[in-house]
Protein backbone atom coordinates (compact mmCIF):
# COMPACT_ATOMS: atom_id res chain seq x y z
CA UNK A 1 0.00 0.00 0.00
CA UNK A 2 2.83 2.35 0.89
CA UNK A 3 4.61 1.80 -2.43
CA UNK A 4 1.35 2.35 -4.33
CA UNK A 5 0.76 5.59 -2.45
CA UNK A 6 4.30 6.77 -3.19
CA UNK A 7 3.91 5.84 -6.88
CA UNK A 8 0.68 7.85 -7.02
CA UNK A 9 2.41 10.81 -5.33
CA UNK A 10 5.26 10.56 -7.88
CA UNK A 11 2.82 10.58 -10.80
CA UNK A 12 1.02 13.64 -9.46
CA UNK A 13 4.37 15.36 -8.87
CA UNK A 14 5.47 14.64 -12.47
CA UNK A 15 2.51 16.69 -13.73
CA UNK A 16 3.34 19.80 -11.70
CA UNK A 17 6.03 21.22 -14.03
CA UNK A 18 4.12 20.32 -17.22
CA UNK A 19 2.75 23.42 -18.93
CA UNK A 20 1.01 23.90 -22.23
CA UNK A 21 3.01 25.85 -24.76
CA UNK A 22 0.43 28.15 -26.33
CA UNK A 23 1.73 30.37 -29.12
CA UNK A 24 0.01 33.49 -30.41
CA UNK A 25 -1.51 32.75 -33.81
CA UNK A 26 -0.81 35.46 -36.38
CA UNK A 27 -2.83 38.58 -35.61
CA UNK A 28 -6.02 36.76 -34.60
CA UNK A 29 -5.73 37.59 -30.92
CA UNK A 30 -5.83 33.93 -29.94
CA UNK A 31 -3.33 31.14 -29.38
CA UNK A 32 -2.68 27.61 -30.59
CA UNK A 33 -1.18 24.60 -28.83
CA UNK A 34 2.28 23.74 -30.11
CA UNK A 35 2.98 20.23 -31.33
CA UNK A 36 5.91 19.71 -28.97
CA UNK A 37 3.81 20.59 -25.95
CA UNK A 38 1.00 18.21 -26.91
CA UNK A 39 3.54 15.42 -27.53
CA UNK A 40 4.96 15.82 -24.01
CA UNK A 41 1.48 15.74 -22.47
CA UNK A 42 0.46 12.76 -24.63
CA UNK A 43 3.59 10.79 -23.67
CA UNK A 44 3.04 11.40 -19.98
CA UNK A 45 -0.65 10.53 -20.31
CA UNK A 46 0.07 7.23 -22.05
CA UNK A 47 2.58 6.25 -19.36
CA UNK A 48 0.44 7.30 -16.40
CA UNK A 49 -2.81 5.77 -17.66
CA UNK A 50 -1.08 2.38 -17.91
CA UNK A 51 0.52 2.78 -14.47
CA UNK A 52 -2.70 3.92 -12.83
CA UNK A 53 -4.70 1.08 -14.40
CA UNK A 54 -2.12 -1.43 -13.19
CA UNK A 55 -2.24 0.17 -9.76
CA UNK A 56 -6.05 -0.05 -9.65
CA UNK A 57 -5.84 -3.79 -10.39
CA UNK A 58 -3.47 -4.43 -7.47
CA UNK A 59 -4.89 -6.28 -4.49
CA UNK A 60 -3.22 -3.69 -2.22
CA UNK A 61 -5.08 -0.77 -3.79
CA UNK A 62 -8.20 -1.11 -1.64
CA UNK A 63 -7.16 1.66 0.78
CA UNK A 64 -6.35 4.02 -2.12
CA UNK A 65 -9.25 3.00 -4.34
CA UNK A 66 -10.97 6.42 -4.31
CA UNK A 67 -7.78 8.36 -4.96
CA UNK A 68 -6.72 6.03 -7.78
CA UNK A 69 -10.18 6.23 -9.34
CA UNK A 70 -10.08 10.04 -9.21
CA UNK A 71 -6.61 10.07 -10.77
CA UNK A 72 -7.62 7.71 -13.58
CA UNK A 73 -10.70 9.89 -14.17
CA UNK A 74 -8.56 13.03 -14.36
CA UNK A 75 -6.12 11.40 -16.80
CA UNK A 76 -8.97 10.12 -18.97
CA UNK A 77 -10.56 13.58 -19.04
CA UNK A 78 -7.25 15.16 -20.04
CA UNK A 79 -6.82 12.53 -22.78
CA UNK A 80 -10.31 13.21 -24.15
CA UNK A 81 -9.88 17.00 -24.05
CA UNK A 82 -6.47 16.83 -25.75
CA UNK A 83 -7.79 14.58 -28.53
CA UNK A 84 -10.73 16.86 -29.32
CA UNK A 85 -8.63 20.02 -28.82
CA UNK A 86 -6.16 18.94 -31.52
CA UNK A 87 -8.99 18.05 -33.95
CA UNK A 88 -10.75 21.37 -33.38
CA UNK A 89 -7.49 23.29 -33.61
CA UNK A 90 -6.47 21.79 -36.96
CA UNK A 91 -9.92 22.36 -38.50
CA UNK A 92 -10.14 25.88 -37.03
CA UNK A 93 -6.70 26.71 -38.46
CA UNK A 94 -7.89 25.61 -41.92
CA UNK A 95 -11.25 27.42 -41.81
CA UNK A 96 -10.23 30.64 -40.02
CA UNK A 97 -8.64 32.33 -43.07
CA UNK A 98 -11.55 31.19 -45.27
CA UNK A 99 -14.24 32.64 -43.02
CA UNK A 100 -12.07 35.68 -42.38
CA UNK A 101 -13.09 36.74 -45.89
CA UNK A 102 -16.23 38.89 -46.01
CA UNK A 103 -17.05 37.53 -49.49
CA UNK A 104 -17.23 33.96 -48.20
CA UNK A 105 -19.23 35.09 -45.15
CA UNK A 106 -21.81 36.70 -47.47
CA UNK A 107 -21.94 33.72 -49.82
CA UNK A 108 -22.24 31.19 -46.97
CA UNK A 109 -24.19 32.94 -44.18
CA UNK A 110 -25.28 29.75 -42.35
CA UNK A 111 -21.75 28.33 -42.19
CA UNK A 112 -20.38 31.79 -41.39
CA UNK A 113 -22.70 32.12 -38.39
CA UNK A 114 -21.71 28.65 -37.17
CA UNK A 115 -18.04 29.50 -37.59
CA UNK A 116 -18.45 32.65 -35.50
CA UNK A 117 -20.00 30.53 -32.71
CA UNK A 118 -17.14 28.02 -32.89
CA UNK A 119 -14.63 30.87 -32.96
CA UNK A 120 -16.10 32.35 -29.77
CA UNK A 121 -15.99 28.95 -28.04
CA UNK A 122 -12.41 28.37 -29.22
CA UNK A 123 -11.22 31.78 -28.01
CA UNK A 124 -12.90 31.32 -24.61
CA UNK A 125 -11.32 27.90 -24.05
CA UNK A 126 -7.89 29.01 -25.23
CA UNK A 127 -8.07 32.16 -23.10
CA UNK A 128 -8.72 30.00 -20.02
CA UNK A 129 -5.71 27.82 -20.89
CA UNK A 130 -3.49 30.87 -21.47
CA UNK A 131 -4.44 32.26 -18.05
CA UNK A 132 -3.32 29.03 -16.37
CA UNK A 133 -0.94 27.00 -18.55
CA UNK A 134 -0.41 24.17 -16.05
CA UNK A 135 -1.54 21.13 -18.03
CA UNK A 136 -3.52 19.60 -15.16
CA UNK A 137 -5.71 22.71 -14.88
CA UNK A 138 -5.62 24.02 -18.46
CA UNK A 139 -6.98 20.74 -19.85
CA UNK A 140 -9.63 20.31 -17.13
CA UNK A 141 -11.57 23.58 -17.25
CA UNK A 142 -15.28 23.27 -16.41
CA UNK A 143 -17.32 22.61 -19.55
CA UNK A 144 -14.22 22.41 -21.72
CA UNK A 145 -14.76 18.91 -23.11
CA UNK A 146 -18.41 19.63 -23.91
CA UNK A 147 -17.53 22.94 -25.60
CA UNK A 148 -14.77 21.41 -27.70
CA UNK A 149 -16.93 18.42 -28.67
CA UNK A 150 -19.76 20.72 -29.76
CA UNK A 151 -17.28 22.91 -31.67
CA UNK A 152 -15.89 19.83 -33.43
CA UNK A 153 -19.37 18.75 -34.55
CA UNK A 154 -20.11 22.25 -35.83
CA UNK A 155 -16.78 22.43 -37.68
CA UNK A 156 -17.58 19.18 -39.45
CA UNK A 157 -20.96 20.63 -40.51
CA UNK A 158 -19.21 23.79 -41.73
CA UNK A 159 -16.75 21.73 -43.77
CA UNK A 160 -19.62 19.75 -45.35
CA UNK A 161 -21.36 23.02 -46.23
CA UNK A 162 -18.14 24.43 -47.66
CA UNK A 163 -17.59 21.33 -49.78
CA UNK A 164 -21.19 21.48 -51.05
CA UNK A 165 -20.71 25.16 -51.91
CA UNK A 166 -17.51 24.45 -53.83
CA UNK A 167 -19.17 21.52 -55.61
CA UNK A 168 -22.04 23.77 -56.72
CA UNK A 169 -19.53 26.27 -58.16
CA UNK A 170 -17.73 23.46 -59.98
CA UNK A 171 -20.98 22.23 -61.51
CA UNK A 172 -21.74 25.72 -62.85
CA UNK A 173 -18.24 26.15 -64.29
CA UNK A 174 -16.67 22.71 -65.03
CA UNK A 175 -13.12 24.08 -65.37
CA UNK A 176 -13.15 24.53 -61.60
CA UNK A 177 -12.88 20.74 -61.31
CA UNK A 178 -9.20 21.12 -62.19
CA UNK A 179 -8.54 23.36 -59.20
CA UNK A 180 -7.91 22.37 -55.61
CA UNK A 181 -10.31 23.62 -52.94
CA UNK A 182 -7.78 26.20 -51.78
CA UNK A 183 -7.24 27.56 -55.29
CA UNK A 184 -10.98 27.70 -55.91
CA UNK A 185 -11.59 29.51 -52.63
CA UNK A 186 -8.91 32.04 -53.55
CA UNK A 187 -10.72 32.74 -56.83
CA UNK A 188 -14.15 32.92 -55.22
CA UNK A 189 -13.03 35.20 -52.40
Amino acid sequence: EYSLEKALDRMEAEWQPIVLELKAYKTTGTHILSGGSSDVVQGLLDDHIVKASTMAASRYAKALEGRIKDWVGALTEIQNVLDVWLKVQSTWLYLEPIFGSEDIMQQMPVEGKKFREVDETWRRIVKGAVEDTKALRALRQPGQLEGLTEAHVMLEQIQKGLNAYLESKRLVFPRFFFLSNDELLEILA
